[in-house]
């Protein structure tokens, strides 16, 4: 079976986090760092054929009440680059995980230049298991 991949796109960074193959459980994965949108694309591309993921799930930065930040522009934009190369793609709300994951970091001791490492893949599997809990819920 093939998995379902996240994504926590932000400006510097972007973190992933992926499913086993049988989607029942959403781990942090990695984090990219990069310098072009060209490069993002083709190591993303690169980390989608190498696990066999089928899915690509696009965090959408939303405001809280709903309404959509600069960055929805962003993703939305990300996401039309990738289904030109063939990609499923879905954008789903991200409120509140980057908060979320940094203060779980905080709460198991990590001090903020630790965090910074892995706030990102832990804010995309937030992500993805709600994503996850949507469609097993439907």
């Amino acid at each position: 079976m093939s998995r379902i991949l996240a994504v926590d796109l932000g400006s510097k960074r972007v973190g992933l986090a992926i499913t086993d193959p049988l989607r029942m459980i959403a781990s942090p994965f990695k984090t990219l760092h990069y310098r072009s949108e060209k490069q993002l694309v083709a190591d993303l591309l690169a980390v989608i054929e190498a696990n066999a993921v089928e899915t690509v799930v696009i965090g959408l930065p939303l405001h809280e009440d709903g309404g959509e930040s600069g960055g929805c522009t962003r993703s939305r934009t990300f996401a039309a680059k990738l289904n030109r190369r063939g990609v499923d793609t879905v954008l789903w709300d991200e409120r509140y995980t980057s908060r979320d994951a940094e203060e779980s970091l905080r709460r198991c001791g990590l001090n903020r230049k630790r965090a910074l490492s892995k706030i990102d893949s832990i804010a995309a599997s937030y992500i993805l298991e709600d994503y996850l809990s949507e469609i097993r819920n439907r």
